[in-house]
């Protein structure tokens, strides 16, 4: 009960990022009339959708306390990887998309491996992985490779009913990741482990176990995130994942997300991401330069650091 109370205690206060959601929509559809238009509507969700599978990944490692800064490249070596293996080839489109899943799989076990037993910072550790994904990718090809199939095109760009089918995927993601981080025994002992690892040991639960785990479905959720982007493109660009992991990280910490972990929402972090594609979509429709997007980006990075640190101050 101690432990129930002090978990619910932890919980993030997500409540500010949707009044910042909903005023980021308006100042769009003021400032960007074309921003309205349902095309470009349904063009932002899907757009979006990438990113958010890739930010439910990571609102699991936050929430145990660590960080993983190599979901971008995961995600980009599914792309290279699984174009360059299904080559339009419909009947390969399943096979190569479990093969892709198992292969960031794979890489998240080896993340929470090394974390485990070589007690290096995640941050250290996963940028370095960040490193090899990309020396590998530039390995294998310097230029784009392969082509998505009409299924997988179809699975990224496609709707049922009018509803764009990422939508649906990330929607149903979404649903299952919120009832496992606050529904389940396990997202109890996430939060557990990730607030206060001391207490958690002494309480019994496997804090490295919970990490391996965690690591695990950040890298799965990464290449489904690759898969849905290799849809998107059509090929295997090379440099199809850089950047989203630190796209990822700032969604999640502005949906509520602690960095020091035992704090994290994925309906949080899934409109942290609309928050940034709104804010993205809309200055381009205003013709802002590429520049200026990375200088307001990197505001908003700095802005969701100090929120963190200040909650982390004020608990």
């Amino acid at each position: 009960m101690a432990l129930s109370a002090a978990l619910l205690r932890r919980q993030p206060e997500i409540g500010g990022i949707w009044p910042l959601l909903f005023l980021g929509v308006g100042a769009a559809a003021i400032l960007a009339p074309a921003f309205r238009d349902p095309e470009n509507l349904a063009n932002v969700i899907r757009q979006a959708s990438v990113l958010g599978v890739l930010a439910i990944g990571q609102s699991f490692v936050l929430a145990a306390g660590m960080i993983d800064l190599s979901i971008g490249m995961i995600a980009g070596l599914s792309v290279v990887l699984g174009c360059a293996l299904i080559n339009g080839d419909d009947g390969k489109t399943i096979p190569v998309a479990a093969l892709m899943l198992a292969l960031g799989a794979a890489i998240g076990f080896v993340n929470g491996q090394l974390v485990n037993r070589l007690r290096v910072h995640p941050l250290i550790l996963t940028f370095g992985m960040l490193s090899v994904l990309q020396g590998v990718i530039f390995t294998y090809t310097d230029r784009s490779v392969g082509r998505s199939s009409e299924l997988l095109s179809f699975l990224a760009n496609g709707d049922v009913l009018g509803v764009p089918c990422p939508a649906i995927l990330l929607v149903a993601l979404l649903a299952i990741s919120h009832i496992a981080l606050t529904r389940s025994r396990f997202g109890l002992h996430l939060l557990a482990a990730g607030g206060d690892p001391g207490n958690a040991r002494r309480a019994g639960l496997d804090v490295r176990r919970i990490r391996l785990v965690v690591y695990v479905i950040s890298g799965a959720t990464a290449a489904l995130g690759g898969i849905l982007l290799a849809g998107r493109l059509g090929t295997g660009y090379p440099l199809a994942g850089q950047g989203l992991e630190l796209d990822a990280l700032v969604a999640v910490v502005l949906g509520g997300a602690a960095l020091s972990g035992g704090r994290a929402s994925a309906p949080g972090a899934l409109a942290g991401v609309l928050l940034l594609a709104v804010l993205s979509n809309a200055l381009n429709l205003m013709g802002v330069s590429a520049f200026v997007q990375m200088f307001v980006k990197g505001l908003i990075v700095i802005a969701a650091i100090v929120a963190s640190q200040l909650q982390r101050s004020r608990a």
